[in-house]
């Protein structure tokens, strides 16, 4: 189950914010995504808190854990049920606490669909946007958008999300693969402009004495 969440994750996160398209972009949803852009590139970096619900159409079965996501430009962090997920840019670092082992690879963020930097910008390219109305999450009304991707080969193919009116953050976003999986990520607490030091998107085996290095590059 640890590696379904994790591949979830990690393969299920500007001229033109909008890829160009022959068909024709929904009037609200554009207008909601480019007041949302607008917010979102005024973050230097975001620290988000967020729960994690994985259900299974094919076997009716469900999941659910709660994680936390650093992010600064290119570079996140993701902690998650004894993992930990580094990036800085250019290498990723798993590391699985049970078995003090981390594996490096070279990361290639165009050979993943969904890329944890770009979770809150994933609107931003590649997509037909429309709008599908409003709903109440917990306290807060939500405008709710779907995105179709333009690459019939992802393996989802359709994403949705949920967008605080007020707060305009994005308060959910849910991932439908064709597999019959759906992946909701909720987030519980979003806090922009944290100071985050570099180094920190950067594994180091100083801080887990005896970890197992499985070097894949």
């Amino acid at each position: 189950m640890k590696k379904i969440l994790l591949l979830s994750l990690l393969f299920v996160l500007i001229a033109n914010p909008y890829l160009s398209n022959s068909e024709t972009q929904d009037n609200r949803s554009t207008q909601i995504l480019n007041k949302l852009s607008k917010t979102y590139k005024t973050y230097k970096s975001v620290k988000a808190s967020f729960k994690i619900n994985i259900v299974n159409k094919q076997t009716n079965t469900s999941v659910t854990q709660s994680g936390v996501l650093y992010q600064k430009g290119k570079k996140f962090k993701v902690n998650i049920s004894g993992q930990e997920i580094y990036c800085d840019g250019k290498t990723i670092w798993t590391y699985l606490e049970d078995a003090n082992e981390v594996q490096i690879s070279k990361f290639d963020p165009q050979a993943i669909d969904i890329n944890p930097s770009e979770i809150f910008t994933i609107y931003e390219k590649g997509f037909i946007h429309s709008y599908v109305g409003q709903k109440t999450l917990g306290k807060s009304t939500v405008d709710i958008v779907k995105l179709t991707p333009t690459d019939k080969s992802k393996s989802y193919f359709m994403v949705k999300l949920s967008i605080d009116k007020l707060a305009n953050k994005i308060k959910e976003l849910s991932i439908h693969s064709k597999n019959g999986m759906v992946t909701t990520y909720s987030i519980s607490d979003f806090r922009p402009n944290v100071e985050i030091n570099d180094s920190y998107f950067r594994f180091n085996p100083k801080d887990k004495p005896g970890v197992i290095e499985i070097d894949l590059r």
